[in-house]
């Protein structure tokens, strides 16, 4: 996309501007590692507990139906309602650091929306010509 802006550097400068580039990338890659082994973690961690869970209730209902004379109809109703709340679950724990790095994210937006302008559009006051077009920086 800039490529002309670094070619415009000069061929002998190109590796260095790469070199930098990389090394600037680094840190970041490392960090994004770090969290990718995070979520993988948590994601993990629901798909165990998720079917472990399963597990038992389908146990423990196999004994009411065998033991108890439970009707296996009525039984495997209950095991499905339980079923889909832990995959819910499973899925709600998956995400839980996207959801704390997205109330990150729109917490810094928040801030930026709610800064008060020096600039009142609504006024009358100051120049609402422009003559010149030139447009300087401070």
């Amino acid at each position: 996309m800039n490529y002309r802006t670094v070619i415009g550097f000069g061929d002998k400068n190109v590796e260095y501007l790469l070199q930098k580039f990389d090394e600037l990338l680094r840190e970041p890659n490392m960090l994004g590692i770090k969290n990718a082994h995070v979520s993988g973690f948590y994601f993990g961690y629901g798909q165990c507990v998720r079917f472990i869970f399963i597990g038992i209730v389908f146990y423990i209902s196999a004994l009411f139906i065998f033991n108890e004379g439970d009707d296996p109809t009525d039984t495997y109703i209950g095991v499905y309602v339980l079923f889909t709340a832990a995959l819910g679950t499973g899925t709600s724990l998956a995400n839980a650091p996207s959801v704390s790095k997205a109330k990150e994210a729109a917490g810094i937006i928040f801030s930026i929306i709610d800064e008060k302008s020096d600039i009142d559009t609504r006024s009358d006051k100051g120049i609402k010509k422009i003559t010149n077009g030139a447009i300087e920086f401070r």
